[in-house]
């Protein structure tokens, strides 16, 4: 089969690191167009990987014959998404979907109308170790809590091993007019009544909705929402109803001075604790370590598993090919990140005001 073309519209840090490496490397694709607002970052992120077609207006790009497919690695998804969906190409969101239910709903119809194949970026549940810890805590019988825990540690640690472009070449009134658009969507989410947690509910969307996404991918849904409070401003505590002899505590937050990434999803039993604790995301191939302490011959064990070096980046790149091959829905679909919209809604939502 022929390689997928795609165009790369938002060449930030998350496309320089990851994105654009693993599209290049694989054979499966070939990159044929970048976009981004900056003239400067779209000209340097596209002579450094070879792309010949830059462009800071992503009308134009979506309009090329060449692409068949649209990477969304912008910070706000929907326009570019529906408008890609109306191009007929096929579509790769970075997470969030969007920052309201409406704009995931636009996206959704979209696609539906186009008969495109889509789905969200949430790299971690295409994560061996990922995979391996929560079929682990599938086949526990007793579990009576389950933690996630995510306080991401300083965003700018990570910058010292790569070699990456950014600019100040943007006007002040695009930015506020991008800014502007986020800030709507922020609050027709959020309601008058708390509008003034809408740091806190971009934190959740921004940081946390990839353990709202393995979370569900572990155990499913919840039924509901028991309990959530602003520890501070981007810092958010909850308790997720799964039934009556199964609780979530959810914590995640950014604002710490941790030099470490600090993000985990943990299964208590009876017998048994399973714990997955990934590595930061910015440093490709280090592995995520399933920890297991249980009862063996009369005495406690622990074991600590790095499951794979494999780059869960790489293999939702892999998983979105074969989609869009063999015309089957990926795993992680437009509903779940829709769902996760939804989900952090009502967390924020459960906040006392």
């Amino acid at each position: 089969m022929e390689p997928l073309r795609v165009g790369v519209v938002g060449c930030g840090q998350i496309a320089q690191i990851m994105h654009l490496p693993y599209l290049k490397e694989l054979p499966q694709f070939r990159v044929t167009a970048v976009c981004d607002l900056s003239s400067t970052v779209v000209e340097t992120v596209g002579e450094r990987f070879g792309v010949p077609n830059r462009c800071t207006d992503f009308t134009e790009l979506v309009r090329r014959d060449d692409i068949d497919a649209v990477a969304v690695l912008t910070l706000e998804h929907a326009e570019v998404a529906v408008a890609a969906a109306e191009a007929g190409k096929h579509l790769f969101i970075e997470k969030p979907l969007g920052f309201s239910l409406a704009e995931a709903e636009q996206v959704i119809a979209a696609v539906e109308r186009a008969g495109v194949t889509a789905m969200v970026g949430y790299m971690k549940r295409y994560d061996p170790g990922y995979e391996f810890g929560a079929a682990r805590m599938q086949a526990m019988d007793d579990v009576r809590l389950i933690r996630v825990h995510d306080f991401a540690a300083d965003f700018g640690i990570h910058a010292a091993l790569f070699t990456l472009v950014s600019a100040d070449d943007l006007s002040p009134a695009l930015l506020a007019e991008r800014q502007a658009v986020v800030d709507a969507n922020v609050r027709a989410a959020l309601g008058s009544d708390h509008s003034n947690l809408s740091d806190l509910y971009v934190m959740l969307l921004m940081l946390a909705s990839h353990d709202l996404a393995v979370l569900r991918g572990a155990f499913g849904a919840p039924s509901g929402v028991r309990y959530s409070d602003a520890v501070s401003s981007t810092q958010l505590l909850s308790v997720l109803d799964y039934g009556p002899s199964r609780q979530c505590v959810f914590e995640a937050g950014i604002g710490t001075d941790a030099l470490w990434w600090d993000e985990h999803l943990t299964a208590y039993g009876t017998h048994e604790m399973v714990e997955i604790a990934f590595p930061n995301p910015y440093v490709p191939y280090a592995p995520t370590v399933v920890t297991i302490r249980e009862n063996e011959a009369g005495s406690p064990v622990r074991k600590e598993i790095p499951v794979s070096n494999q780059e869960a980046f790489r293999l939702e790149w892999l998983h979105f090919f074969d989609c869009v091959r063999d015309g089957r829905p990926p795993r992680t679909s437009l509903a779940d990140g829709q769902a996760d919209i939804e989900l952090a809604i009502e967390m924020i939502r459960a906040i006392p005001v």
